[in-house]
């Protein structure tokens, strides 16, 4: 394996300082992001890891000359008394840390008014870099960065090819170095992580002074704190006004990319400003994993208002100590109080627990989700009956019960996906388990962008009626186990 600090060109000992610095600095960029990486998806590549760490493949090489070294290297991290930031769960006992950080999100919440922190954390960000720093953050849609605060060298909106909704995983942000290439100036990405997704980026003109990897992650905490307080990150995400029922759709939905026990679970929403009926919902208790998608039959503000009721007839019944099935009919019962026209939906319950594999599936009347196994096969898996929730009939929940091992996936569409009707896109769900197959790293993610993706290839005019996609991954068997 090569040397921490690999070695300079000839030019004495002063000269040779500033590059060795740098070489540790970019040497332990890599390591945290390949850290983070393979501890959420052990099949990252080197482009993957060098995308992460806002590098080349070449400096990738460079340091650790091959996969393989980068693996090593994480691999012996991990067994140190200071493991990589976001290398994997910490045991009790392991969470503090006793080196300074450049900036404390709890701190900065303390300090700086909520409304005023895009502009402050762009100035500490230049001051560290000693470089101009922008701070970008995702449409709701996912289709453009939009500049929130720093210098105008670069333009208000950037593309993001199909991010997840407002979240970045690594495949988007491939896409974004490959497009920052174009541009005249010198731009370095850095990523905003939090619990495996980017909330946004900071930008820097030419070349940090000193890394923003340690600033950026504290900035992403303050972020999604300050995000309660003020309503300047939520204006900067909208490119344009959202009717109401989909700004009510927006407060309903759960981080897009969610890092779990075992695995990654990832859904989304499109469209984001039109349309509003349906949503989803993702937690991870003592008892395992539980996710939950709904379709609200209708994007009026009604609909929107139903969904959000029996968003809170789940959560109160859940925190309450129900099981999946109970759950779904106190949504149920909470349907039909409502005043006025029945407003019915129907809705499939998941519940997982990584420790034993085990999956439960429980239907009301949802279209029935797919497993797409390790090894290559389809699994599609029938509910004996079931009806949605509101109706004047009860709706008598089916479950199936399963297993969900290391490299499986099981994914969940709404009906505007795959069937054919009125202002649906009537894909199929032999068109899903296609466009889901060509996630080359098998991430939650990345299968939800190609679900997506496909969606959109199919509807040229734009979409009439909502199209979700939410996947459970579950990590694959690490390489020699």
């Amino acid at each position: 394996m090569t040397e921490d600090v690999p070695p300079t060109s000839a030019g004495g000992p002063d000269a040779s300082e500033p590059r060795r610095a740098d070489a540790v600095r970019s040497r332990e960029r890599i390591l945290a992001a390949a850290g983070r990486l393979l501890g959420q998806s052990p099949g990252a590549t080197v482009g993957d890891i060098a995308a992460a760490a806002g590098t080349s493949r070449t400096t990738v090489y460079r340091h650790f000359g091959d996969r393989d070294g980068v693996v090593a290297a994480v691999s012996e991290r991990r067994r140190s008394p200071r493991p990589a930031a976001g290398a994997g769960h910490l045991p009790a006992g392991r969470l503090g840390r006793t080196g300074p950080v450049v900036l404390d999100a709890i701190h900065v919440m303390d300090a700086v008014p909520p409304a005023q922190l895009p502009g402050q954390l762009v100035a500490e960000a230049a001051r560290i870099a000693g470089v101009p720093v922008a701070l970008y953050v995702l449409d709701i849609d996912g289709t453009y960065l939009l500049r929130v605060a720093g210098p105008r060298r670069l333009p208000d909106l950037l593309e993001a090819p199909l991010a997840v909704g407002p979240e970045l995983d690594v495949e988007a942000l491939q896409h974004l170095h490959a497009h920052l290439e174009t541009h005249p100036e010198p731009a370095h990405v850095v990523p905003l992580w939090l619990r495996g997704r980017a909330i946004g980026v900071m930008i820097a003109f030419g070349r940090p002074a000193q890394p923003l990897d340690d600033m950026a992650r504290q900035a992403a905490a303050a972020i999604t704190l300050a995000d309660r307080y003020t309503d300047v990150f939520a204006q900067a995400q909208r490119r344009k006004r959202p009717v109401a029922a989909a700004e009510i759709q927006q407060s309903l939905l759960p981080p897009r990319i969610s890092q779990v026990t075992g695995g990654e679970v990832a859904g989304n929403v499109l469209p984001s400003y039109e349309v509003a009926g349906d949503w989803f919902d993702i937690v991870e208790n003592p008892d395992g994993l539980w996710i939950t998608i709904a379709d609200g039959l209708g994007g009026t503000t009604r609909a929107a208002a139903s969904s959000a009721v029996a968003l809170g007839a789940l959560r109160a019944s859940r925190r309450s100590g129900a099981d999946v099935p109970e759950a779904l009919i106190a949504m149920h019962q909470t349907l039909r109080e409502m005043p006025g026209p029945h407003m019915e939906m129907t809705a499939l319950g998941v519940h997982w627990n990584a420790s034993t594999s085990v999956l439960r599936m429980v239907d009301c009347g949802h279209v029935p989700p797919v497993i797409l196994r390790a090894h290559g096969t389809v699994e599609r898996v029938r509910f004996p009956g079931g009806r949605g929730l509101g109706g004047r009939a009860g709706p008598a929940p089916s479950q199936v019960v399963s297993s969900l091992g290391p490299g499986d996936r099981l994914v969940m569409v709404s009906d505007g996906i795959v069937r054919s009707g009125p202002d649906q896109v009537g894909l199929g769900m032999d068109a899903v388990v296609s466009a889901a197959r060509r996630s080359r790293d098998r991430s939650a993610s990345s299968t939800v962008r190609h679900i997506h993706a496909a969606v959109l290839r199919a509807s040229p005019d734009g979409l009439d009626d909502d199209a979700t996609a939410v996947c459970l991954a579950v990590a694959p068997e690490p390489a020699g186990a």
